[in-house]
């Protein structure tokens, strides 16, 4: 049995790429037995099907903000930098991936493509739209934990990391404010942001708000995490 292939979007903006690396995620799914292949940017829904008809897992990966013209809203004065044809690419695999019950995993702004692609919303702007919330943009290197999440234990992703509760490292001003139909919440901050979803009809499909990638070999639970996604990456 090979081992799985793994499809990660990716910036493909100097900006972006410097802000995120790709590396993280890379090394990310080697180290969880995976191979892992950095996806082009896509503009049509037949590109997206025959890509999501090769790869075994698509990791929506971190980044910029969505734009508000594929929100079907007017933008926010606390929007940032945007890149559409980014999103145009990932919302395309990410609805062609949902549709074939390809195994996805969403990361950041992957948790909000998703949340997005299977019909439900986002915040533009937590500052802006819930200024009760605490600072999600935290002041400390990548891969240190800035504050914890609460995790359900009837969720996947409590029976990945076997925890109720964990450090979670935070790097966003957007998170999702609907979760979509047939998902459920599987994580909150303290200050009641959805931190995470997952559909659990589907075979793997889970969004966190959080960067695993980047806390590796300092948070357990990040490796468990990928390492579950991969496992169901592998075909039977």
């Amino acid at each position: 049995m090979g081992k799985p292939l793994i499809g990660i979007t990716a910036a493909h903006h100097s900006e972006e790429i410097v802000t995120f690396p790709r590396a993280y995620y890379v090394e990310s799914v080697k180290r969880a037995g995976g191979i892992p292949l950095i996806l082009p940017l896509l503009a049509s829904p037949e590109e997206a099907l025959e890509v999501t008809e090769v790869i075994d897992g698509l990791i929506l990966s971190g980044g910029g903000d969505i734009s508000p013209r594929y929100l079907e809203e007017p933008p926010l004065r606390g929007i940032g930098n945007c890149i559409p044809a980014r999103d145009v690419s990932e919302l395309l695999l990410a609805k062609a991936a949902l549709q074939q019950n390809l195994p996805v995993l969403g990361i950041c702004r992957g948790i909000q493509v998703l949340a997005v692609a299977a019909g439900g919303r986002i915040h533009q702007d937590l500052l802006c739209q819930w200024p009760d919330s605490f600072q999600h943009s935290q002041k400390a290197p990548r891969e240190s934990a800035w504050h914890d999440v609460e995790i359900p234990p009837e969720t996947l992703l409590y029976n990945l990391l076997k925890e109720g509760k964990i450090g979670v490292n935070s790097f966003h001003h957007q998170a999702v404010s609907e979760i979509p139909p047939g998902f459920r919440q599987n994580a909150a901050s303290p200050d009641g942001v959805i931190e995470g979803i997952e559909n659990p009809a589907l075979k793997f499909c889970l969004g966190v708000q959080w960067h695993p990638e980047s806390m590796l070999d300092t948070e357990k639970h990040s490796l468990l995490l990928f390492k579950g996604f991969v496992e169901a990456c592998v075909k039977s």
